[in-house]
């Protein structure tokens, strides 16, 4: 783990479930950038991103309403991604609801 992420853990168990999260957790730097630059990009969107996994960019939304609107505008987010520095060739996008 690295050393300035020492002692921020309570407890043993909370210690294991967020070191077993980053060994699970797929890394792609075009994501990371994103996530980094989301509200510069996407300032009014309702939905934020959550993870990348088997190339899909998974993005957040807090309930079906939201998921139902975001549903409509995949494309313009697509398009908008894809002008991005870095971008992959194909940007696959899905939605998935988080209260949290």
């Amino acid at each position: 783990m690295e050393p300035s992420k020492r002692g921020r853990h309570s407890t043993f168990s909370s210690a294991i479930d967020a070191a077993f999260k980053e060994l699970t957790t797929e890394h792609n730097a075009f994501f990371d950038s994103l996530a980094d630059e989301w509200k510069r990009v996407f300032p009014t969107l309702p939905a934020r991103p959550g993870r990348y996994e088997d190339g899909n960019i998974v993005l957040y939304v807090k309930n079906p309403p939201t998921l139902y609107m975001m549903r409509m505008k995949l494309g313009v987010i697509r398009n908008k991604l894809a002008e991005l520095p870095g971008a992959p060739k194909s940007i696959n996008l899905k939605l998935e609801i988080r209260s949290s």
